[in-house]
């Protein structure tokens, strides 16, 4: 796996923080959505729950339950990665994503890529004044759940318009930005309200995913902690990633309602959901779709080569491939120590022994006979006796003092064997898996003989009881999942990525010859479009000279038809100027009538 480069796990497998106490979270306010419910009118309300934003107060109305420890536990199996806006987990052997394109096929709302995501252009005008002094507030600061439900109380004699604006601030405030009660909102976010349309079909799925990643990566999880934004949404991804875990623990609605957050009622209580997480033969990695869409866009996001090539990996495997444990490192980047750790000396044959049990190990008692546990005894305090014995009075008080009785050592001592036995149900594989590396040694040392191969040492183990998967069940690419098949070696992951990095190259080969192609077309366009352009220009020039020998010659006829009447003109003026010789009458011959 040297030159395969995967995440690795955030804890130490095996080593998971358990929950100190619940994840504490600000949305699902009922005081809230109570208020909203009253002040709007029937027709409001039923508006406001059939917009793209109503899927909050649909699922307010399911009463979800909440399952802290499940949604603590898939935190907690977290890998390491450098990208902001999205988390894996590994279930068991197998990597499980949470991105936009899952929170978008969760909630149907809407996750467009825009510029200026959190501060939109949105000019103050005098009627957002009035509306920001009708709430109680300046222009220049958010509302907080605390007065929107202030204002919704006085809203009665408001206009229609300002009513429906209170109720999207109150699913701005109680869901999209989930923060405290008091807590302000972001003005820049709130102040779109003032035109309805747009607020509605602005990408609030991408603003609500931004806030809750924002405030996850923020979080140690070894401590109790509080987290902002619509965490609800990770416990239905976990119900659909893993569906067995949903039929099982997630109330399942009949007739999947649509978008699939609606799908499950949730449930609460005290379930182990680790080990159910750890027993889950079915996982549905990520939403499939191109590779080119895999990773969404985000301002100021960070490459990761790692993530991406547990997505070439996946798009490239055969289909009888899956991953198993040997892909990755058991060890996390974190150390953690479980600071409960109970230590409790019992007087067995008179000899001094611990047993050491976790807090998360043991079902918590009732609050009458719950018994503080003492710190850990250290080495001092235990003195030195040779020969086994143990004064009296550290044997009567030894028990007592712990809190624990009979029943309870017998339960530490069962669980104690359960951890066992399950460990000895894996050794069967860990041997078939050293019997296969010892085959490869053989093979490149030229070894061809031995008294105990490895072959040998596989059929010893194959005696053994195997633990098979339910039939039926699919693994990460859909195949059928079985686990007699060889396991995953590096040899196979650096295959199928060098399959995916040859089909990369081959892809941006190709990428880079219609790229070529399209630029010389386009050079081609561009000089036929160039050349008609000049034929054009060329014709046009063509015209204008036509143009301008007709205006010649018409301004020559013109000229020449002044130049004539000139002539006449002056022909006349000089008629007028001259005197009129008076011809002298000549007298008229008389003609002879010729006789008849």
């Amino acid at each position: 796996m040297d030159s395969l480069e995967l995440p690795k796990r955030i804890f130490t497998l095996g080593e998971e923080p358990f929950p100190i106490k619940s994840i504490a979270y600000h949305t699902d306010d009922s005081k809230l959505f109570s208020a909203v419910r009253d002040a709007l009118h029937d027709d409001e309300y039923e508006e406001l729950k059939e917009s793209r934003l109503g899927v909050f107060l649909k699922f307010k109305e399911m009463n979800f339950g909440w399952a802290s420890r499940l949604v603590h536990y898939m935190l907690c199996f977290q890998l390491n990665i450098k990208k902001k806006y999205e988390l894996w987990s590994l279930v068991g052997e197998d990597p499980v994503r949470f991105s936009l394109i899952e929170f978008e096929q969760l909630t149907g709302l809407n996750c467009e890529y825009i510029e200026h995501l959190k501060n939109p252009r949105c000019e103050v005008t005098n009627e957002m004044a009035s509306f920001w002094e009708r709430i109680g507030l300046s222009i220049d600061a958010g509302s907080s759940s605390e007065q929107i439900i202030r204002a919704l109380k006085r809203c009665q004699e408001w206009s229609r318009d300002d009513r429906m604006r209170l109720g999207y601030l109150a699913i701005f405030s109680g869901f999209i930005e989930g923060r405290k009660y008091s807590s302000a909102t972001r003005a820049s976010l709130a102040r779109l309200v003032m035109d309805l349309e747009r607020f509605e079909n602005y990408p609030w799925g991408r603003v609500t995913f931004k806030v809750l990643m924002d405030s996850l990566r923020a979080k140690d999880f070894t401590k109790s902690y509080t987290v902002d934004g619509f965490i609800q949404v990770l416990q239905v991804w976990i119900y659909h990633a893993l569906p067995e875990l949903g039929a099982n623990y997630g109330n399942p609605l009949p007739n999947r309602p649509s978008p699939p957050l609606l799908a499950f009622k949730g449930g609460k209580g005290r379930k182990c959901f680790k080990d159910a997480i750890s027993r889950q033969t079915r996982v549905i990695n990520y939403v499939e779709r191109n590779i080119e869409e895999m990773f969404p866009k985000w301002d100021n996001d960070r490459e990761d080569v790692s993530v991406e090539n547990i997505i070439q990996v996946m798009f490239n495997a055969p289909p009888n491939w899956k991953w198993t444990m040997n892909c990755w490192e058991d060890e996390g980047i974190y150390p953690w120590t479980n600071p409960k750790t109970h230590v409790v000396y019992v007087n067995e044959k008179s000899s001094l022994k611990s047993l050491v049990v976790r807090e998360e190990d043991i079902e918590r008692p009732s609050k009458r006979a719950r018994i503080e546990a003492p710190a850990e005894p250290c080495s001092e305090d235990i003195p030195d006796n040779p020969s086994g014995a143990i004064p009296d009075a550290r044997l009567e008080a030894s028990i007592p003092v712990s809190g624990v009785d009979k029943a309870y050592i017998e339960k530490c001592f069962k669980d104690l064997t359960d951890v066992m036995r399950d460990g000895f149900g894996t050794c069967p594989k860990e041997m078939k898996l050293l019997g296969n590396r010892m085959d490869v040694v053989e093979k490149k040392l030229g070894i061809t003989g031995k008294e105990s191969s490895s072959h040998d040492l596989q059929q010893t183990t194959s005696s053994l009881p195997k633990r098979r998967l339910e039939h039926g069940s699919e693994s990460v690419n859909g195949a059928k999942a079985r686990h007699d098949e060889e396991p995953s070696s590096s040899k196979a992951l650096k295959k199928i990525l060098a399959k995916a990095k040859e089909a990369k190259a081959n892809e941006a080969k190709a990428k880079e010859a219609r790229a070529n192609e399209a630029k010389a077309n386009e050079a081609k366009a561009k000089e036929a479009k160039a050349k008609e352009k000049e034929a054009k220009a060329k014709e046009k020039e063509a015209i204008a000279k036509e143009k301008e020998a007709k205006a010649k010659e018409k301004e020559a006829k013109a000229k020449e038809r002044r130049t004539r009447k000139k002539r006449k003109r002056r022909r006349r003026k000089r008629r007028k100027r001259r005197p009129r010789k008076r011809r002298k009458m000549r007298p008229r011959k008389r003609r002879k009538r010729r006789p008849n």
